[in-house]
C-alpha cells in the first residue's frame, strides 16, 4: 500500500516537472514550430525537454546501438509499445531529426498539441480513410526530411508488454514506398517507469535497443509484410531473451 501511494506521488512529482519544464520552452516552440524552415530547431527542443525531465525525475535512459545511426540521414524507426514514455524516450533520445505518427487523441490535449498541428502526424486508426491521407501526409513529410517515429502495434496492447500481432503494414509500405531503411526499436522498461493500466510511475533505468537498419531498396509493396513479420521478430526475441515476456 504504501509503494502504491508513493508511486502516486512520484507520478505527480514527474507530472510537475515535465509540464513545467514544457510551459517555460512554450514560447521558444511556438515560434519555431511557426514556420516549416525552424521544424528541425524545435525537435532539437523537445530531444532537450526529454533529457531535462529525465535528468530531473531521476530517469535514467540506457541507449544501446546495434549499429552507428547516421543523425543526417533518414529512418522509419518502428518500436514496441508498453507505456507513454516510450513517446519520451523514442522523440528524446535517437539522434536524428524525427516526427511522429501517433494517435488522433493526443492532438486534442491543450498545449500539447501544438506538435501534431505542425511537425508530427496524427492517425485516427479505427477510420481507414483518415489512416490512408494520415500516411499520405507522413510520405510528404519524409519527402521535406526527417525520419518517422512509430509504433506498428498501432497502439498500447490490452495484454502489454506482450507484443501485438501481426503489425500493422502501413509503416512498412511507407518505408519501401520512400527507399528508407526501417529500424526495429526495442523498448524494455517503461512499463514498470509507468503502467498505464494501474497508473504506477517510478523511476529507474529505461533501456532502448536500437537494432542495425533494415533496407528496403528493391523490395515491393508485397514484401511489407514480410518486412513487418521481420521486425516483429526481432522486437519479440529481445522482450524474451530479457524476460520481458
Amino acid at each position: 500500500m504504501i509503494k502504491k501511494y508513493l508511486g502516486y506521488i512520484y507520478m505527480g512529482f514527474y507530472g510537475l516537472v515535465f509540464i513545467g519544464i514544457f510551459l517555460i520552452l512554450y514560447p521558444l516552440l511556438w515560434i519555431l514550430l511557426s514556420r516549416e524552415s525552424t521544424y528541425y530547431y524545435a525537435d532539437k527542443i523537445r530531444k532537450f525537454w526529454a533529457h531535462a525531465a529525465s535528468l530531473l525525475t531521476g530517469m535514467f535512459p540506457d541507449i544501446r546501438y546495434a549499429e552507428r545511426i547516421d543523425p543526417q540521414q533518414q529512418y522509419v524507426f518502428c518500436a514496441n509499445h508498453i507505456s507513454y514514455l516510450d513517446i519520451v524516450l523514442m522523440g528524446g533520445f535517437l539522434p536524428t531529426f524525427n516526427f511522429f505518427m501517433a494517435k488522433m487523441e493526443l492532438s486534442k490535449i491543450p498545449l500539447f498539441n501544438i506538435w501534431f498541428k505542425t511537425i508530427d502526424v496524427p492517425v485516427k486508426r479505427e477510420s481507414l480513410r483518415n489512416s490512408h491521407e494520415a500516411f499520405l501526409k507522413a510520405g510528404e513529410k519524409l519527402d521535406k526530411g526527417g525520419s518517422l517515429l512509430i509504433f506498428p502495434e498501432g497502439r498500447i496492447p490490452d495484454n502489454a508488454p506482450t507484443m501485438k500481432y501481426p503489425l500493422k503494414l502501413g509503416a512498412f509500405k511507407l518505408a519501401i514506398e520512400k527507399g528508407l531503411p526501417v529500424v526495429p526499436v526495442t523498448i524494455f522498461d517503461n512499463m514498470k517507469r509507468f503502467n498505464v493500466f494501474t497508473n504506477f510511475m517510478s523511476p529507474g533505468k529505461m533501456r532502448m535497443k536500437v537494432h542495425a537498419p533494415i533496407q528496403t531498396k528493391g523490395l515491393s509493396i508485397d514484401d511489407a509484410k514480410n518486412l513487418a513479420e521481420q521486425v516483429y521478430s526481432i522486437i519479440n526475441k529481445d522482450l524474451i531473451d530479457a524476460k520481458i515476456v
